[in-house]
């Protein structure tokens, strides 16, 4: 079976370049360009293996979304992507992996092959 993505990315270069680097590797993916329409994927019936979002965007920030993503789906595999040394620091406070951007293929492929098989 498929593993299923939401990517949360307000950059849509961004979204547009990870989503399809995803797809390419065979995931399903949803993405989105901000917190609170992964909230309303989240408390969906859509299926969800792991969220890989950006860490600052504007209205919600990833680690924001995060917290809340505990709440819709406790257990939830969570994956933070950020541009900002600084932001790495909070994701990793907070108990969840950061890729630095931009985001290698192989790089991506090592750390979502990783939390998907826990």
């Amino acid at each position: 079976m498929t593993n299923r993505i939401l990517l949360v990315e307000d950059d849509p270069t961004s979204r547009f370049l990870l989503s399809s680097m995803l797809a390419d590797m065979g995931y399903g993916v949803t993405s989105v360009a901000d917190g609170d329409e992964a909230i309303r994927y989240l408390y969906s019936e859509e299926s969800c293996d792991l969220v890989l979002s950006d860490v600052v965007m504007p209205a919600m920030s990833g680690v924001e979304l995060a917290r809340l993503t505990r709440d819709a789906r406790p257990g939830l595999p969570f994956v933070f992507v950020t541009g900002k040394p600084d932001a790495i620091d909070a994701a990793l406070a907070h108990g969840s992996l950061a890729l630095p951007k931009p985001v290698t293929r192989e790089r991506l492929a090592q750390v979502l092959d990783a939390t998907l098989d826990d």
